[in-house]
């Protein structure tokens, strides 16, 4: 059996090994504060060196602590590329990444198909050219380390047009093809990008959605939620934590020969082949 002194040196050779970066990789996660987000950083926070990012700062000093403050800490609203700017610089400073995680702003249902110039480009600005600023920063500058891992998470599942979506239906077309020709640019170095795109997941705030709902129909959660779920093969949405295991493996060794992909979390929503 290992003594006290044996135990107190193994302890102090891990720690400095952790604090000198020679185990851990470093992982950013944007929207960090969201419900995928944080139940990723909770599941990775055991294992790699975090790196936080999203707009309410207060909620990610929250989430931090939760952490047992293990996170380095960074303010990025995909709405202002000033922030975005800003927060790619300082990352660059810090170091290489060894893995990215983008999870995307959540873009508001809309059924209409021809949205005013104006709307058009502010949806398009939001959801797609500001939040890839961060991604070409990182690239020019070589910020991603020699077989890094780009896991992008956006909602509904990418291969179904969905009526009530419509502009969903285009960003999230738009980001697909850019994962696709990245994986072709940036595949001589190692780096992978796939995009993770899901279908229900059941957020505390979709929960809250869906229990308002219910209460509107005159109906128990239950019978609205196997109403919500009968067109989907594993009769239910996916939980925060199975969206988060996805993520977490695509980040693995999963991803050390494949690229460009979209992976489906839908639970068997889209049919196609």
């Amino acid at each position: 059996m290992l003594n006290s002194t044996r135990i107190n040196h193994v302890v102090a050779i891990v720690e400095y090994i952790d604090n000198k970066g020679m185990t851990m990789k470093r992982t950013l996660i944007t929207c960090a504060n969201s419900g995928i987000g944080s139940e990723i950083a909770k599941k990775l926070a055991h294992t790699d060196q975090l790196l936080l990012a999203a707009r309410n700062q207060t909620k990610l000093c929250q989430l931090n602590a939760d952490l047992g403050q293990r996170a380095e800490q960074y303010a990025l609203d995909f709405f202002d590329s000033s922030s975005i700017q800003l927060c790619s610089e300082r990352i660059n400073g810090a170091g290489q990444l060894d893995n990215l995680v983008l999870i995307l702003p959540r873009i508001e249902a809309t059924s209409e198909v021809f949205p005013e110039h104006d709307e058009w480009c502010s949806l398009l600005q939001n959801y797609f050219v500001k939040p890839l600023g961060l991604l070409k920063c990182f690239v020019e500058n070589g910020t991603f380390a020699q077989k890094a891992k780009i896991v992008i998470v956006s909602g509904l599942s990418s291969k179904s047009a969905l009526s009530h979506y419509s502009a969903n239906n285009s960003l999230r077309s738009t980001w697909l093809g850019q994962a696709k020709t990245m994986s072709l640019a940036l595949g001589p170095k190692g780096i992978s990008v796939n995009t993770l795109s899901l279908g229900g997941v059941m957020t505390d705030a979709y929960i809250s959605k869906l229990e308002a709902k219910a209460s509107n129909q005159g109906l128990p959660f239950e019978a609205l939620m196997e109403n919500e779920v009968a067109n989907i093969p594993l009769k239910k949405y996916a939980t925060v934590g199975e969206v988060a295991d996805a993520a977490i493996a695509l980040l693995g060794p999963i991803a050390d020969h494949m690229t460009g992909q979209n992976i489906l979390v839908d639970g068997g929503f889209f049919r196609g082949y």
